[in-house]
């Protein structure tokens, strides 16, 4: 029996699946909710760069992010970060950054490369391994309701009788002599 065709393993991943499907849509509302209320958001495209850090500043007007300045290529760019991740880069470090799907001034705008990150920011790519693993159950449940093969037939011999056989009494001897009666 396949691992998942076990009805207790299927309903435990069913159920960790759809939470995973809920939690992806949760946080897509709350970021959608959050771009509806900033008025000072604009969209940008995401993508992913290896830079060398120059100069790292603080940002006076905020308490959530510092300033990043960086070498792309020839190009120097002022990354947005937070000041966790902004205190962790020296002068001369070589990072990846991962930008944002959307600017505004609360929040950070680039944030170092992590597969949390990622998660956090993109949501909607665990979407795709989510429902790989709902197939994946849905053809457990398939192969497993599916009409089972009939059965091998196997004749079990008994040959205890036969062999018994070699220490009976040959027919002749078998009858039994008249019994004698009383006559009184």
């Amino acid at each position: 029996m396949p691992f998942l065709s076990r009805p207790a393993i299927r309903w435990s991943v069913l159920i960790a699946l759809w939470a995973v499907v809920g939690a992806v849509l949760w946080i897509g509302l709350v970021q959608l909710f959050l771009l509806a209320l900033n008025p000072f958001c604009h969209a940008q495209l995401p993508g992913v760069a290896k830079v060398q850090v120059v100069s790292v500043d603080r940002n006076p007007d905020s308490q959530i992010t510092d300033f990043a300045t960086v070498k792309h290529h020839d190009a120097e760019r002022v990354l947005n970060l937070s000041k966790a991740e902004a205190a962790e880069l020296r002068p001369e470090d070589e990072v990846w950054i991962l930008d944002a799907w959307y600017a505004d001034g609360l929040r950070p705008t680039q944030f170092r490369l992590t597969l949390l990150r990622v998660l956090l920011e993109y949501p909607v790519l665990l979407l795709l391994p989510a429902a790989w693993g709902l197939w994946r159950v849905r053809r457990a449940k398939q192969v497993a309701d599916a009409a089972p093969p009939p059965p091998v037939r196997r004749v079990f011999t008994d040959d205890f009788h036969l062999r018994a056989q070699r220490f009976a009494k040959p027919a002749a001897e078998k009858k039994d002599p008249p019994r004698d009666t009383e006559d009184s």
